[in-house]
């Protein structure tokens, strides 16, 4: 059983502004800093329905909450969307329409049923399109950059290999995301004040009160975003006539086996940085530009732990790498604390500095793990060790379910051999730093400490 969206929801965008009427009434705003505003001169009419429409869906995503049913445990939503676009005819046409459908379902695990209708003119744009000039080398590629681990130790191990022709891309969906993204790389800039400069822009997503006025009335899940960022990035490679957008993500992050049976079919599971995702919006954003347009992973085949291994050579970037955030709890109001230390985001990155043996400022966390404290509910904790131990002793139900997901998020292009052996290096990571933690304690707030490696 599907929850019902109650009627269809209208999708208008005008001026920087996206409205849904329908169901909810609510309005999103769009910004960007002046770099993007310089890059996107006069987007192609197309270019800004494809904004609208993907705005339009991660509004929708975080304003029509998951039901809590006991009918639909996997809080799968029906939802009813009309876009309003420039072009119907082109987005009408069985190809694109049947792309996006794909796309939308296999990434926020929902039905979606989207239809198109017409604008009354032309979406408002600048009337004189200017080319941007670069200040130093032109850049080769857009990278996504989050201001996380992943990102900044991704990102920072392309340029200890040579690779500085970066634009990266901060699609802001929280306030303070975009603020730690540039404070995070006007110090990396500090540090390399001898490399060929990288470029930076950012545009933010906010909520213009309604019902997504408070994070309570909101879908926490957000399983849309990855749309709005791929579709951000994809605007910016075509506007600079670039073919490749890379995301900085770990193999074992993309690929993303979930922890239980259930999560292979619900939208609980993330997917942002799946290589199924990732195929199917190549293909979906090629065919709106009419030109390849390719996502990619560098990462793909490396754990957490060995991005964060290939910055040791340089200290001074492992330092800089502790400034990125990973916590899942942004609200987080502990201070003097960015990290809780015990939500699976945390568990990760404590794993990465760990496994690589790399140093790592504790008092950056509100609990340390590995001082005898553990989550007051340690069922992730638990599942995630018990997952590592299972794939390590060749358990049959973790390798059934590894082979269902290998083939229900349609990765079945990826080397089998290549992520089999991804996943083992990963879960012997997991056993190496956290076989021996002892789980049960209730959170209790850590001594202060210095710089902490205490490799078990």
């Amino acid at each position: 059983m599907r929850a019902e969206s109650p009627q269809v929801v209208a999708v208008r965008y005008d001026d920087g502004v996206v409205s849904l009427r329908g169901g909810v009434d609510q309005r999103l705003r769009i910004g960007a800093e002046r770099m993007l505003h310089g890059l996107l001169e006069r987007p192609s009419q197309r270019s800004m329905d494809l904004l609208c429409i993907a705005a339009g869906v991660y509004a929708i995503d975080r304003t029509h909450k998951r039901p809590r049913d006991p009918h639909n445990e996997c809080g799968i939503r029906t939802l009813r969307v009309a876009f309003e676009v420039f072009d119907p005819a082109f987005w009408k046409h069985e190809d694109a329409a049947n792309a996006l459908t794909e796309l939308l379902c296999f990434l926020t695990g929902d039905t979606w049923l989207v239809s198109f209708c017409g604008r009354a003119g032309p979406h408002r744009s600048s009337s004189v399109q200017r080319p941007f000039e670069f200040e130093g080398v032109r850049p080769t590629r857009v990278s996504l950059y989050s201001g996380g681990l992943d990102s900044a130790a991704g990102f920072a191990n392309r340029l200890i290999d040579g690779d500085h022709t970066h634009l990266l891309l901060t699609v802001a969906h929280q306030s303070a995301i975009r603020q730690t993204c540039v404070s995070q790389l006007a110090t990396l800039k500090g540090l390399l004040q001898a490399v060929p400069g990288f470029y930076h822009a950012s545009f933010h997503a906010r909520f213009d009160k309604g019902v997504a006025g408070m994070m309570k009335e909101q879908e926490q899940s957000q399983r849309a975003r990855a749309f709005l960022f791929c579709c951000g990035a994809g605007i910016v490679a075509d506007a600079l006539d670039l073919a490749v957008v890379e995301l900085f993500e770990n193999g074992v992050g993309a690929i993303n086996v979930p922890l239980t049976e259930g999560g292979l079919v619900d939208g609980l599971t993330t997917r942002g940085a799946h290589p199924g995702f990732l195929h199917k919006v190549s293909r979906f954003l090629s065919s709106i530009f009419g030109k390849p347009l390719s996502f990619q992973l560098p990462f793909l085949n490396h754990t957490k732990a060995e991005m964060v291994r290939g910055l040791i050579a340089l200290p001074r970037m492992i330092t800089w790498a502790q400034g990125s955030r990973s916590c899942v709890h942004t609200s987080l109001r502990v201070s003097g604390k960015r990290h809780c230390g015990v939500c699976p985001a945390c568990i990760e990155r404590r794993q990465a500095f760990r496994a690589a043996a790399a140093l790592e400022d504790v008092r950056d966390y509100a609990c340390d793990v590995f001082d005898d404290y553990a989550p007051s509910d340690p069922s992730y904790m638990l599942s995630y060790l018990e997952q590592a131990r299972r794939w390590l002793a060749d358990d049959l139900r973790i390798k059934t379910r590894w082979e269902r997901h290998r083939v229900l998020s349609c990765i079945q292009h990826l080397p089998r051999e290549q992520a089999e052996d991804l996943y083992t290096r990963h879960a012997k990571e997991v056993e190496r730093v956290f076989g021996r933690l002892v789980v049960g304690p209730p959170i209790r707030a850590p001594r202060f400490a210095a710089h902490q490696l205490d490799l078990v």
